[in-house]
């Protein structure tokens, strides 16, 4: 993610995503050795410890701290149904402004 990557176009083909700075031509053997293990990162200035998750899409990358994982899916399931019902509702007809009004999101 705070690098580059070679071979992306293969890597993205079979169905692995990959995020990088930058894509590069060079391997990494004999350029890149673990130091630590289960120790703190930072990537792109942003501290990633053990247990926080990390997602990403073609939109962008969010970090998740683990202490804050269920409550942040409790939330996530709670307006993604909200979502659900309003798309049901415009769908059904109902004009986008009332379903607004009706759900407060849209």
């Amino acid at each position: 993610m705070d690098g580059g990557c070679r071979d992306t176009s293969f890597i993205r083909k079979i169905g692995f995503p990959v995020f990088s700075s930058f894509h590069t031509p060079r391997d990494i053997v004999g350029a890149w050795v673990p130091e630590e293990f289960d120790a703190p990162i930072s990537i792109g200035g942003v501290i990633v410890r053990s247990g926080d998750f990390v997602l990403g899409d073609c939109d962008g990358i969010v970090r998740i701290p683990a202490e804050m994982v269920e409550d942040i899916i409790t939330e996530s399931e709670r307006v993604i149904a909200t979502e659900s019902l309003v798309r049901k509702a415009i769908l059904g007809g109902i004009d986008p402004k009332e379903a607004y009004v009706r759900y407060g999101k849209f």
